[in-house]
């Protein structure tokens, strides 16, 4: 492969410029394996801030997550959890970010969540945040902890924050499944089996409902207005850019109930789809299992 074609894909695939692609390709002898690797440690502008709260008088407990691209101080992520629930103040902070991203999701289906409060609150503390953090050359862990206090003003706050910088490569991936095992949330935060509300798209051309069999695959858009939805929903592959896609899911099972046909989708492990479909419905179909599905789920972000 030509120096340019590689130039080009260590950028697309790095994010990185181009005399930040030159460097690192020199340094590795036009190896863009090795150039890869090492743009990574060049390139940590990823910083992510896994905080804990306490507002004590309010028996609050809270879990934050902010990821920052600290070549622009844009905020890329921004995760909250608040509840009267001591035992979320149990996750650790040295716990990898996706790992920690996932607990703060699960602590809002536990018992004791705050979830008006987690929602009249999140938008307006992400916004005061990002203006805070435009304001500041290079944000450390003592820095979001005033900016969470000053947001918090006057109320009483304990906090506890732990940075971890990642590489863009890194932020756009899932974590290995292999490493720091030790440090995973507790089993009571694992996301665990979840069914989401789905809708199967139609087309005039498409397959008849009472033909469609187990093992094909639809396209189908994920419904569920539920906050874990929408944090499996970017997992998934099934949000471009903010905007809500069509997702190819295995048909499980088909059910004929009341005038209609129930179908049991299925999306990754753990996660599956239940939609309501019209007993006239001609549905968009893919065949048979798609192998490169599979694929999409682990690479996607």
């Amino acid at each position: 492969m030509k120096q340019i074609d590689h130039l080009k894909l260590l950028m697309e695939e790095t994010g990185c410029e181009k005399s930040q692609a030159e460097l690192a390709l020199n340094l590795s002898d036009n190896n863009l394996e090795k150039a890869i690797s090492t743009i990574g440690f060049l390139l940590k502008l990823i910083k992510i801030f896994k905080i804990k709260l306490i507002l004590p008088k309010e028996n609050i407990y809270g879990l934050v997550q902010v990821a920052i691209n600290m070549k622009t101080s844009e905020i890329l992520r921004f995760s909250t959890a608040f509840s009267q629930n001591p035992k979320i103040y149990e996750i650790s902070e040295n716990t990898d970010w996706f790992s920690f991203e996932k607990a703060i999701f699960s602590a809002r289906l536990e018992a004791g969540s705050l979830e008006k409060y987690t929602q009249n609150i999140e938008e307006n503390f992400r916004l005061y945040a990002q203006q805070a953090i435009k304001e500041i050359i290079s944000v450390s862990t003592d820095e979001i902890s005033e900016i969470i206090k000053a947001f918090f003003s006057p109320i009483n706050i304990d906090i506890k924050a732990l940075q971890e910088e990642l590489n863009l490569t890194q932020f756009k991936k899932f974590p290995d499944k292999n490493l720091r095992t030790d440090i995973l949330p507790s089993k009571g935060y694992d996301i665990g089996f979840v069914k989401l509300d789905a809708k199967i798209l139609e087309e005039e051309d498409g397959k008849p409902i009472n033909k469609i069999q187990e093992g094909e695959t639809v396209l189908s858009v994920i419904t569920d207005q539920r906050d874990i939805a929408h944090y499996l929903v970017h997992l998934i592959g099934g949000k471009e850019t903010g905007i809500i896609s069509s997702i190819p899911a295995t048909v499980q099972k088909v059910y004929y109930k009341n005038e209609s046909f129930e179908v049991h989708l299925y999306y990754a492990s753990s996660i599956t789809g239940l939609a309501i479909v019209q007993k006239d419905s001609k549905l968009k179909t893919l065949g048979e299992k798609q192998l490169w599905w599979g694929k999409k789920i682990i690479l996607h972000w």
